[in-house]
């Protein structure tokens, strides 16, 4: 009888443990066997982001170990074959698409999402790629609360620790709060800047441009009124934005916890 085939894509994460607990519950329940594979490159970052990033999650995971090895350890707790297979390096949706026409599988499990925001965004548009790329079944796993994972993270904890210097660790000794915290703090300063332009846009049309800011546009409505009525609204909805964000950025420390 032929085995289920799953064809299992992951980083090592925390969404990728969840779509690897997944792939092996789908494999034990059908008598399948899942391959899974690790693109070690999976994003442009810098290596400080990149350190950042690994460190914080370690730290907040305890998770000493990433991809196809906590996958294979899993199911051998579970009762299930893991064939791994890692990628040095390139395009991670290649990658995927070409081990799946490799080995032709019944299904396909990866997270929607990666360690690093450009590895979220890397990663939502490759689970994308994947579903409108191939001809095999796709699913796509949303990450999961902690007390699902509960049981491979302790599978997780228990690999190897990578090779990280002590130094490092401590300069870029960073919890994945305060990585959240300067997100949110760029979303932020984002969004009081995207206010900020067109309003100094409008001072420099009403002293520079004055013929423009009057002209009509629609009966007793000019360009400057337009823009005023545009303005304020946005002006509104993006000062409740930052105070949002601010807010979660001035939040005490342990009122986060």
């Amino acid at each position: 009888m032929t085995k289920t085939k799953i064809l299992l894509a992951t980083d090592g994460s925390k969404p990728s443990l969840t779509a690897t607990k997944k792939a092996i519950e789908e494999a034990k329940e059908k008598n399948g066997v899942v391959y899974a594979v690790t693109i070690k490159e999976m994003a442009p970052m810098t290596p400080l982001e990149k350190m950042q990033e690994d460190i914080a999650e370690e730290k907040y995971l305890q998770v000493r170990s990433r991809g196809a090895d906590v996958a294979e350890k899993y199911g051998e707790k579970e009762g299930v074959e893991v064939i791994k297979k890692e990628v040095e390096s390139g395009p991670v949706l290649a990658a995927i698409l070409d081990y799946a026409e490799e080995i032709e599988p019944d299904l396909i499990v990866l997270g929607n999402t990666g360690r690093s925001g450009l590895e979220r965004l890397a990663l939502g548009s490759v689970a994308e790629g994947v579903v409108r790329n191939t001809k095999y079944p796709v699913l796509v796993t949303k990450i999961m609360d902690d007390e699902y994972l509960k049981d491979i993270i302790e599978i997780a904890k228990q690999m190897p620790a990578p090779e990280i210097p002590e130094e490092e660790i401590k300069k870029l000794d960073l919890s994945l709060e305060d990585l959240e915290i300067k997100k949110q703090l760029g979303l932020a300063s984002a969004t009081l800047l995207a206010f900020l332009i067109p309003y100094f846009g409008y001072g420099a049309m009403t002293s520079f441009l004055g013929k423009l800011s009057v002209t009509e546009v629609l009966p007793g409505l000019n360009v400057a009124i337009i823009w005023v009525f545009l303005l304020f609204p946005a002006g509104w909805i993006t000062s409740l934005l930052f105070n949002q964000y601010a807010k979660k950025y001035d939040r005490p420390r342990s009122e986060s916890k």
